[in-house]
């Protein structure tokens, strides 16, 4: 086996292990592309150790190229088909190239809409957590105030039972007034009545010990007459 037939070998090696490395890495993307409510899976390997093993592999695939282009510009023989043969590694090593930056490019941008959606669920998340603050403030000043409406109200049944009450004494005290104005307009005429009353009793206690007098003076007479 010539020395271009090793370095064939080890660029299709090589190339076989890319196109491995590639696939894990194109399925990272796929990973975040998929993922919106939570973080990003990897499914083996990180995004970094993927890309310097990428890396890695397309450097190693480029000194095999360039070797395999020493060998073939000193060849004495077969040169022609040599050259195809290298062209075809050279446009692997290039398709593989482009696929690896665009998968990275994908990569980054997935990684930094993570990071933006991470960031507005982050401020989602606070001003929730704000407006939850504002409405427990809210709810608290609002029992405040209906606790003090409750005692202004308790404050003014209280006042308006306790007018009630004065109202009510009020009365009361008024009708004893009338009373007493009644039974000190009658007390003259009482007076006047019992004086005759009085009166009248005197008279007639005079007028029942002239009878008894009376007749005791004849019982007196007749007994001893």
């Amino acid at each position: 086996m010539t020395s271009v037939d090793a370095l064939r070998k080890q660029a299709r090696k090589v190339e076989t292990d890319l196109d491995l490395k590639l696939v894990q890495y194109s399925r990272l993307d796929g990973g975040d592309e998929g993922s919106s409510s939570s973080a990003p899976k990897r499914p083996e390997k990180s995004s970094a150790v993927l890309q310097r093993e990428i890396e890695q592999l397309l450097r190693q695939l480029g000194e095999v190229n360039d070797s395999m282009s020493r060998h073939t510009s000193t060849a004495t023989g077969g040169a022609a088909s040599t050259m195809h043969v290298l062209q075809r590694h050279r446009e692997i090593l290039h398709d593989f190239t482009q696929e690896f930056h665009k998968t990275r490019q994908n990569l980054q941008r997935s990684d930094e809409r993570q990071q933006l959606l991470s960031s507005v669920r982050q401020d989602i998340r606070e001003h929730r957590s704000n407006e939850q603050r504002a409405t427990d403030a809210l709810l608290r000043e609002r029992n405040a105030i209906a606790g003090s409406a409750r005692l202004a109200d308790d404050a003014i049944g209280q006042a308006t039972a306790m007018r009630e009450s004065l109202l009510n004494q009020r009365g009361v005290f008024d009708g004893m007034g009338g009373k007493l104005m009644q039974l000190s307009a009658v007390a003259p005429q009482m007076n006047a009545l019992i004086g005759k009353i009085s009166i009248r009793k005197k008279r007639d206690k005079l007028i029942l010990g002239a009878v008894i007098g009376v007749c005791t003076t004849l019982l007196l007479l007749y007994a001893f007459g």
